[in-house]
C-alpha cells in the first residue's frame, strides 16, 4: 500500500515552524547564555566586525615613529630649537592644522605647526585656556635651575599600578628637565612596584577609599593617595617598621635622592619615628599629637644615595603609629613624577576626601601638573546615555576640585583605553566605551583641561584584541590591561606628545627672542 503524499501546505508550515524556533533561539537575551549551550545570538550575527588586525596595529605604531629630523628642520626653518628638542625618529607628517595662537600672559604660544610634526591621534586636545596653562607650565620648566623641584601627580586606576606608564614618563622627563627619585610612595602597598620594593613588619593595615572600603573607618582623612597605612600596635610588635629597597630593574634615577619627605595624617598620641639609611640611623623625630596633616622633610648626607650606594631606607615607629600616607624621595631641583594608582576607581572619589588635608598635601610640594587616567572602571557599568552623562558630571566636578586647590595648574586627562568583552565567538569593544570617551573628552575641554585619547592612539574600536595578539603581547588576556611592554609603548607615545608641545613652545620662544633682538 502506497503512503499518502504529504500536502505541500504542511511541509511549508513545518519549515516555517523550524525557522521561527531558530529565530527565537538566536534572539534570546544575553542573560541566558550561561543556561543555554554556547551558540551565536542574532545580534552577534548582525554586528559589524570591528576587529583590528595585528598587522594594522603594527603599521599604526610604525607610523607614529616616522618622520625624520631633517623633515622637521625643513618644516620649521625658523625654529632650529625644535629640531634639537625632538628625537629623530619621533615624528610623523600629516596635513597641517589650522593656525591658532594661545595667549599666555600677553604672549603667544603658536601651535599651528603641531600638525606638521605629530600624528593626529597623538595630538593633545584642549581649548585656548587649557593650552595657556600648559604654556605657563613650560615657562617654569624653561628656568635653568628648576628649583625647588616641580611636581607632577599621575593619578589613575589599575592601568598604572606598579609604576607602569608613570615610571617611563618620569625617567624620560628627568632626562630632559633634570631631577631624580621615585617621588611619593604609598606605604604598605600590596602591589609590587618597579620603582622601589617594600617590606614591612606584621600588623600593618592599609585602608583605601577606593575598591573595598573598610566600613570601620568613620572619617575621610585618606589623603592624596586616597589611602593610608596604620599599625595595629600588637603587643608582640614593639617597634613596627617599613623598609624600602631599590628594585633591581628600576631606572637608576629612582635610586638617587637628597631629601626624604614623610606625609602623616592624624597622630592620636605622642610617638616618634626613626629613619635608618643603609642600616645607619639618620634621624629620630618626635611626632606632634592630633595633627590633621604634617609633612616632615629630612635632608640626607651628600653622596649617601649616589648611583649604586643606596641600599635601603627603614622607618620605625615607637608608640602608637600615626595614619601614614606617603614617603617621598627626590632631589631638590628638576622634576618629580608621582604614581598614585587606585585600583577599581573610576576617578570620581576625590571630592569624598577631606579637602583641607588633600589641599595641604598637594600644596606641601610645588605641584605644577595633574594627570588623571581614569574611565575604564566605569565602562562596564554604564548602560545608557543618562548614566554616561551622570558619570561625566561627576568626573567634571573632580577636575574643578583640582583647579580650585591648584589654580592655573594644567590638568591632563588621559582617557580610557580600548576594552573588549566576548560577544558570541569574538572579542568586541564594550558598546558604551566610545560614548564614555566622547563625554569625558567633551567635559574635559569644557573645564579648560587637556585630553589625550588613548582609545584612538591604540587604534580605536576593536584594537585591544590586536594588542593582546601582538608579538610580544602589548595587552594581557583579560583584554583590559596593558602588559609591561604595552604600558611602555603608551608611555613613550604620551611622552612624544608632550615633548612635541614643549619643542613647539621652545620654537616660539626662539622666534620671540629673535624678534626682540631685531
Amino acid at each position: 500500500m502506497k503512503p499518502n503524499k504529504q500536502p505541500v501546505s504542511r511541509s511549508i508550515a513545518f519549515l516555517a515552524a523550524v525557522f521561527l524556533a531558530l529565530f527565537i533561539f538566536l534572539s534570546r537575551p544575553a542573560s541566558l547564555e550561561t543556561l543555554i549551550w554556547k551558540f551565536p545570538r542574532w545580534v552577534d550575527l548582525q554586528e559589524e566586525d570591528s576587529t583590528v588586525t595585528v598587522e594594522e596595529i603594527k603599521t599604526l605604531l610604525d607610523n607614529y615613529q616616522q618622520f625624520s629630523i631633517q623633515e622637521v628642520k625643513d618644516t620649521l626653518e625658523t625654529a632650529p630649537s625644535l629640531a634639537s628638542a625632538i628625537e629623530a625618529d619621533s615624528l610623523h607628517p600629516i596635513t597641517p592644522l589650522p593656525a591658532e595662537a594661545v595667549s599666555v600672559g600677553g604672549e603667544s604660544y603658536a601651535r599651528e605647526d603641531a600638525g606638521d610634526v605629530l600624528h593626529p591621534d597623538l595630538l593633545l586636545q584642549g581649548n585656548e585656556r587649557a593650552f595657556e596653562r600648559l604654556a605657563s607650565f613650560f615657562s617654569k620648566l624653561n628656568r635653568p635651575l628648576r628649583s625647588p623641584s616641580l611636581h607632577i601627580f599621575h593619578f589613575g586606576d589599575s592601568q598604572i599600578e606598579g609604576d607602569r606608564i608613570t615610571g617611563v614618563l618620569r625617567s624620560k622627563w628627568q632626562e630632559t628637565w633634570g631631577g631624580s627619585g621615585p617621588g611619593f610612595l604609598a606605604p604598605a602597598q600590596p602591589i609590587p612596584s618597579l620603582s622601589m620594593r617594600q617590606e614591612w613588619s606584621s600588623h600593618w593595615k592599609r585602608f583605601t577609599r577606593f575598591g573595598k572600603v573598610d566600613s570601620t573607618i568613620e572619617h575621610n582623612r585618606y589623603g592624596m593617595f586616597a589611602a593610608f597605612a596604620q599599625h595595629e600596635n600588637s603587643m608582640d610588635e614593639i617597634s613596627p617598621w617599613i623598609r624600602f629597597t631599590p628594585h633591581p630593574r628600576s631606572f637608576k634615577r629612582n635610586r638617587i635622592f637628597d631629601q626624604i619627605h614623610l606625609v602623616l595624617g592624624r597622630t592620636d598620641t605622642a610617638s616618634s619615628l626613626t629613619l635608618e639609611l643603609n642600616n645607619d640611623t639618620l634621624k629620630s623625630i618626635q611626632l606632634e599629637v592630633d595633627s590633621l596633616h604634617s609633612t616632615l622633610v629630612v635632608p640626607i648626607p651628600q653622596d649617601s644615595t649616589a648611583v649604586g650606594s643606596f641600599e635601603s631606607l627603614k622607618i620605625s615607629f615607637e608608640g602608637i603609629s600615626p595614619e601614614f600616607h606617603a614617603v617621598g624621595l627626590w632631589s631638590k631641583s628638576g622634576i618629580v613624577v608621582h604614581n598614585a594608582a587606585m585600583r577599581g576607581s573610576s576617578g570620581t572619589l576625590f571630592r569624598q576626601l577631606n579637602r583641607v588635608q588633600l589641599t595641604a598635601q598637594l600644596q606641601s610640594v610645588r605641584t605644577e601638573m595633574i594627570m588623571l587616567q581614569f574611565g575604564g572602571n566605569a565602562v562596564p557599568y554604564l548602560k545608557d546615555s543618562t548614566s554616561i552623562r551622570r558619570f561625566g558630571g561627576w568626573f567634571a566636578s573632580q577636575i574643578r576640585l583640582f583647579q580650585a586647590i591648584l589654580p592655573e595648574v594644567p590638568i591632563l586627562v588621559i582617557g580610557p583605553s580600548d576594552m573588549c568583552e566576548k560577544k558570541g565567538t569574538r572579542m568586541q569593544t564594550y558598546p558604551m566605551l566610545p560614548f564614555v570617551r566622547d563625554v569625558m573628552k567633551s567635559i574635559t575641554m569644557q573645564e579648560n583641561a587637556l585630553y589625550w585619547d588613548v582609545f584612538e592612539v591604540m587604534g580605536g574600536s576593536g584594537s585591544m584584541a590586536a594588542w593582546v595578539e601582538s608579538s610580544p603581547p602589548l595587552a594581557s588576556p583579560d583584554h583590559v590591561h596593558f602588559t609591561p611592554q604595552g604600558a611602555r609603548e603608551i608611555a613613550n607615545l604620551l611622552n612624544k606628545s608632550l615633548q612635541t608641545e614643549w619643542a613647539l613652545w621652545q620654537a616660539w620662544q626662539a622666534d620671540l627672542t629673535l624678534s626682540d633682538a631685531l
